[in-house]
């Protein structure tokens, strides 16, 4: 049984608001590469999405704020930062839902590259390779700031 308040089938009805294809489980989940029966589990609550599902449930819906809902409702290192959000604490949750499927896209990656060139059908997978690889420098890239600015603050505070 769905659940009206899950955050996964909560998403996919307000982009069905704006793309009447996502009022069709079975046409989302094939969008977002996933079986029907995996996306009801996710938006019944009976399993909880990977982050590579999750981004691509992002993409897909158009809904940014998706990946900081699940990041609150699911990440097991939430509880260990408390209420309080710091940037140097949300760089470090970027990292665990960045590099979760980071694998998966690095051996992806050497599939695609490993004639030194990107055919017909690589073009999708060598897109995708490149979004992620984009999400990893932003990640990287605010990880870098936050470090620096907790350590200047540190340095202030003696």
């Amino acid at each position: 049984m769905i659940k009206k308040d899950n955050i996964f089938y909560r998403a996919r009805m307000q982009a069905a608001q704006t793309n009447p294809l996502h009022a069709s489980r079975e046409r989302t989940a094939y969008e977002i590469y996933v079986s029907p029966e995996a996306l009801s589990d996710y938006e019944s609550g009976l399993t909880v999405p990977g982050c590579d599902v999750v981004q691509k449930m992002v993409e897909a819906y158009g809904n940014h704020d998706l990946r900081g809902d699940h990041i609150r409702a699911h990440c097991p290192l939430l509880p260990d930062y408390g209420g309080q959000q710091s940037h140097l604490s949300q760089a470090a949750l970027g990292w665990a839902v960045a590099f979760q499927s980071a694998q998966e896209v690095a051996l992806q990656f050497a599939k695609v590259a490993r004639d030194g060139r990107i055919t017909r059908d690589e073009i999708d997978p060598a897109c995708a390779i490149r979004a992620k690889a984009l999400e990893v420098k932003t990640v990287m890239e605010e990880s870098i700031t936050a470090i620096d600015n907790a350590l200047a603050q540190m340095k202030r505070e003696g």
